[in-house]
């Protein structure tokens, strides 16, 4: 079950990743606490320039999705970090579940998921994990997908 909790922060990394580089197929080596960073790469490449407009794009993609979050608790400049913490503490799930049976049904539950990191998660990190919880649930709500997708 400790996986679940770090699979939650994952997929809100990757879900906020994904909204910012919709055309981007692999993220390896991106997270949320780099954004800004390979912003500036992707314009900087000699292969393969961005424009000053699909800079300001990506940028301004950012800057809503983090206003979007901010309501629910979000701090960009603590829970990217934090994300990541959760992650390397707890892992992610070792197998993709069958989204299509009872084990999707439960992925899908923000109040199972809830409850897992009731249980699982010490005090002093309970808040943010359950912030982390909350704006997956946001940005699935948003977007119309399942809480985890793969």
């Amino acid at each position: 079950m400790e996986r679940i909790v770090g699979e939650i922060a994952f997929q809100l990394d990757r879900r906020i990743l994904s909204s910012i580089f919709p055309d981007r197929v692999r993220l390896y080596g991106f997270t949320v606490s780099s954004i800004p960073e390979k912003i500036q790469q992707a314009a900087n490449d000699s292969l393969s320039p961005m424009s000053a407009d699909e800079r300001q794009s990506l940028g301004e993609r950012y800057d809503t999705i983090m206003n979007m979050l901010k309501p629910k608790g979000y701090d960009p400049n603590f829970h990217s970090r934090f994300t990541e913490h959760i992650v390397n503490t707890y892992g992610i799930l070792r197998e993709r579940p069958d989204m299509a049976g009872p084990e999707g049904d439960v992925y899908n539950n923000p109040s199972y998921l809830r409850q897992v990191i009731e249980q699982i998660v010490p005090p002093e990190k309970m808040t943010d994990c359950l912030t982390l919880l909350d704006c997956l649930s946001f940005m699935a709500s948003t977007d119309g997908k399942p809480l985890f997708i793969w």
